[in-house]
């Protein structure tokens, strides 16, 4: 007869124990898979925003959108994820839920130029005329900002308020005349709006003058019978 290797006391044969380690062991190997599943249905933020960027560059703003709103209900404050989720917005012509993003990551990035603007745009998109005036008006004489003015000129024709837009586009040539020739595009469109031939192909030789290059200038000044090169040059300024 063979002994027992049983220890003395114990209430656990070896089968006993062989049984329990397979329980045991295949216990956390169960664990492991679900800890893992949770991990593969919860991607990192990074890329949840690498995903939410590529449908955005190929135009599927609901998909991209999609990805955005997940790290924002993650993280709500996350910048980069409300800025994105803002532009989805915009090109999903939903302008209020895009100023509601774009405010509450102005909050996370005070100061942001480029996300300011934004906000305006979406504003003024959601018919919040005089929000969208305030801010870039105050930004643009705080910053002395050529660009604000013209995002304000830009408004202001979208209005019929020639008057605010001939203000806007004037100060931002007085803060940058040799800077860009879109201070000069916008004077010359406005002219143009308001019957002023001549306001408007002097403009366009301005224009021309800094971006010579630019065909589109080019262009215009050919339908006013000029023929670009040097001789239609004029010296920038209002």
């Amino acid at each position: 007869m063979i002994p027992s290797t049983r220890p003395a006391g114990s209430p656990f044969t070896p089968f006993v124990l062989m049984a329990l380690f397979l329980v045991f062991g295949l216990g956390g190997t169960l664990i492991g898979c679900e800890s893992a599943k949770k991990t593969l249905s919860t991607p990192p933020t990074v890329k949840l925003q690498q995903d939410g960027d590529h449908e955005f560059k190929w135009g599927r703003f609901e998909s991209a959108a999609a990805f955005y709103k997940r790290i924002l209900d993650r993280e709500p404050g996350n910048p980069a994820a409300l800025e994105m989720y803002g532009r989805c917005m915009l090109e999903l012509d939903r302008p209020a839920e895009a100023a509601d993003a774009f405010l509450t990551g102005t909050a996370h990035r005070p100061g942001d130029r480029s996300l300011l603007f934004l906000l305006a745009r979406a504003e003024f998109s959601s018919g919040d005329y005089d929000r969208s005036f305030q801010l870039v008006r105050t930004w643009a004489i705080d910053n002395q900002d050529a660009e604000a003015w013209l995002l304000l000129a830009g408004f202001a024709l979208e209005l019929d308020d020639p008057d605010n837009a001939r203000d806007a586009i004037e100060r931002a040539i007085k803060l940058d005349p040799t800077g860009s020739a879109a201070a000069y595009l916008a004077a010359a469109d406005l002219a143009e709006r308001l019957g002023d031939t001549d306001l408007a192909l002097r403009r366009l030789r301005q224009a021309y003058g800094i971006e010579v290059d630019n065909s589109v200038i080019a262009d215009r000044l050919r339908e006013y019978g000029e023929i670009p090169g040097p001789t239609v040059v004029l010296p920038p300024g209002v």
